[in-house]
C-alpha cells in the first residue's frame, strides 16, 4: 500500500506529464498487472519502485515531447500515442541500464545526462527502425546528420536528434564523445547475415554502449570500458532473443537465431558479465541484480508469449 508522501509525489509527478505521458502510464500500470499474473516470478509494485518510475518516466517525457512536435508527427505520418510508447519504452530501459552502469563505478551523473542518454536513446531507435522497417542504408541514414544534404522527410525526426546533441552535449565539453563518433562507420558493419552475426555483437554492440557512457559522463574508467565489451554483447543476444520468433518469421539471420539453445547461451554470457562485473566494479551487486532479472523476465516472458517492452514495470 502507498504512504501518503510517496502517493502524493507520484499525484505531483503524474500531473506534469503529458497527455501522451498520462495515457501511457495508465496502460502501462494496466499491462503490468496482467503480466504478473503469468509470470514464473511476479513482483511487488510498490510506492518506491512506482515513484521511481514515474521519476524516470518524466525525464523521457520531457524529452520525447521537446522533439515529436504535433506538426513533425503530423508531416511523418505517424501516430504520435504509437511514437510516444515506442520510444518512450526504450529511452526509459536505456536510461536505467547505462545509470546502473555508471552506478557500478561510482560514477555520479545529473538530470542533465539522463535526458542526454535519453536523447541518444531515441536516436538509436529511430536510427533502427529506419533501418529495419523502411529499409534505408547506412549511406542514407548517415547522410541525415549533414544539415546541407537533401534527404527524404521521413529522415527528419533522425536529423532533428542528431543535430540536437551539439545543444546538449557541447563539443568543448564532450570531447571524448565526438572523439568516439569518429569511429560511426563501424556501425555500417550492422547486418542480419550470418557472416556479420558475431561482428554486431563483438564491434558494433560495445561501439554503441560507449555512445551512451561518454554522452552522460565525459571521462570513462578502463576497468568500465573492459565490463562494457560483454555486457554490451549480452544486451544485443537479450534483444535478439526477444525477437526471436519475430526474426523467424521474416527469415532475419541474427545470432541467437543460430544458436541451439538460445536460453543456454544467454545465460552463459550472463554468467561472463556477472564475473567480469564482479572482478571490475567497486559497487557491483544493483547492476547485477538487474541483469539476471532482465534475463530471467526475457526467458520467461519468451516462453510465454509476452511482450516484454509493453510491460516494463515489470523491470525493476
Amino acid at each position: 500500500m502507498l504512504n501518503f508522501g510517496a502517493e502524493f509525489q507520484i499525484g505531483i509527478l503524474y500531473l506534469t506529464l503529458s497527455k501522451e505521458g498520462k495515457c501511457f502510464l495508465k496502460k502501462a500500470f494496466n499491462k503490468s498487472r496482467q503480466v504478473n499474473k503469468v509470470l514464473t516470478k511476479p513482483i511487488v509494485i510498490d510506492a518506491a519502485k512506482i515513484l521511481y518510475f514515474v521519476k524516470t518516466l518524466k525525464v523521457c517525457d520531457k524529452v520525447f515531447n521537446q522533439q515529436a512536435s504535433n506538426k513533425l508527427c503530423a508531416s511523418l505520418g505517424r501516430d504520435k500515442s504509437v511514437m510516444y510508447a515506442r520510444f518512450v519504452a526504450y529511452g526509459w530501459f536505456s536510461l536505467l541500464m547505462w545509470g546502473k552502469m555508471l552506478e557500478a563505478f561510482n560514477l555520479a551523473y545529473d538530470k542533465a545526462a539522463q535526458e542526454r542518454c535519453v536523447l541518444v536513446a531515441f536516436t538509436h531507435r529511430e536510427w533502427n527502425d529506419l533501418f529495419d522497417n523502411q529499409g534505408y542504408s547506412f549511406q542514407e541514414l548517415f547522410a541525415a546528420f549533414d544539415y546541407k544534404a537533401l534527404i527524404p522527410k521521413e529522415l527528419d525526426f533522425l536529423r532533428q536528434l542528431k543535430h540536437l546533441e551539439r545543444k546538449l552535449a557541447p563539443p568543448e565539453l564532450f570531447a571524448k564523445y565526438y572523439e568516439h563518433l569518429q569511429g560511426f562507420s563501424v556501425c555500417s558493419l550492422f547486418a542480419y547475415t550470418p557472416e556479420k552475426a558475431e561482428i554486431v555483437l563483438d564491434e558494433v554492440a560495445p561501439y554503441v554502449a560507449l555512445l551512451f557512457m561518454y554522452i552522460m559522463v565525459n571521462e570513462i574508467p578502463e576497468k568500465l570500458k573492459i565490463v562494457l565489451k560483454p555486457v554490451a554483447r549480452w544486451l544485443y543476444m537479450l534483444d535478439e532473443l526477444a525477437d526471436l520468433e519475430h526474426d523467424r518469421q521474416i527469415n532475419r539471420v541474427t545470432y541467437m537465431i543460430m544458436a541451439k539453445e538460445p536460453e543456454e547461451v544467454m545465460w552463459k554470457q550472463f554468467e561472463v558479465c556477472r564475473e567480469i562485473i564482479k572482478q571490475a566494479a567497486p559497487n557491483p551487486d544493483k547492476l547485477i541484480k538487474f541483469m539476471e532479472m532482465i534475463t530471467t523476465r526475457i526467458i520467461d516472458a519468451k516462453e510465454r508469449g509476452t511482450n516484454i517492452e509493453n510491460s516494463f514495470l515489470n523491470i525493476d
